[in-house]
């Protein structure tokens, strides 16, 4: 799911504002942004911008040490990776076991439970908390618990002067096939701390406007999927056919994506 988060966002090689064209509305940037992935994994996206000539100021991944340090090893050893990373002939990448730093690329290893730490190393990826960044997240709040993801999420609020996030996750794990999502996620060891945030798109959209965002958005994937364009519908089902509709509708009823923002600016904004 993150690898299309950014699709409707366009970044084009003018100033700074806000724009609403007829029914899609944009973010119009100079590169004069900042793109920060939580949880990032071994996510591509960086990579795919750069193929799309698409430039940020800076793009920051964060996520575990020990998925950190196989990344670096990864881009290290990839010759295609590295380059894209360390392009900039003027800037020395610096690179240590669980971190990559270059001019425009951070990878950090960090538990973002931590958040002193969260901040130190931030800071460190001279990041610029004063120009429009959005953030990214897949399945990662709700892996926390909800006292350790509102204070990351209150922190956001208050450093950056105009941040939008986008949140993927659960969502309505209230009824019986939530709690079938919960146990077959529990029986596999995994333990959804957060899941108070996920039972509606109402506790979705409260973590953020209870913590310090000016406003939030939050519809279930079954929602977003109604309002895609017919060949984008056709597209993803040629990627992999599914016989059951059923089934797909009660997966797109159980996630959800939600945005949130501290700037009022970006309340136009639609996905």
């Amino acid at each position: 799911m993150a690898d299309g988060l950014l699709d409707d966002f366009h970044l084009h090689a003018t100033t700074c504002e806000l724009a609403t064209p007829t029914s899609r509305s944009f973010l119009v940037t100079k590169g004069n942004c900042q793109i920060v992935n939580i949880g990032a994994g071994f996510d591509t996206l960086y990579w795919r911008l750069v193929d799309e000539d698409i430039m940020v100021k800076s793009f920051v991944e964060l996520d575990f040490p020990a998925v950190t340090s196989r990344k670096c090893m990864y881009i290290q050893r990839t010759k295609p990776l590295l380059q894209a990373v360390s392009r900039e002939e003027d800037y020395d990448v610096k690179l240590n076991k669980t971190n990559l730093h270059t001019h425009s690329y951070k990878l950090i290893g960090v538990d973002l439970r931590n958040l002193t730490d969260v901040e130190a190393k931030i800071k460190e990826s001279e990041i610029d908390f004063s120009i429009p960044t959005i953030f990214l997240a897949e399945c990662v709040l709700v892996y926390m618990s909800l006292s350790k993801s509102s204070q990351l999420l209150s922190w956001i609020a208050e450093k950056f002067k105009s941040a939008f996030f986008i949140n993927y996750e659960m969502v309505n794990l209230g009824d019986r096939f939530g709690e079938i999502m919960l146990n077959n996620l529990r029986s596999r060891g995994c333990d959804l701390m957060g899941v108070a945030a996920c039972m509606t798109t109402e506790t979705q959209r409260k973590r953020f406007t209870e913590n310090g965002w000016v406003g939030a958005e939050s519809d279930d994937m079954m929602t977003v999927w109604s309002r895609l364009p017919p060949q984008d519908v056709s597209r993803a089902m040629q990627i992999e056919m599914l016989d059951e509709q059923e089934l797909l509708n009660q997966l797109f009823t159980h996630y959800a994506l939600t945005t949130a923002w501290t700037d009022q600016r970006w309340s136009a904004i639609e996905l």
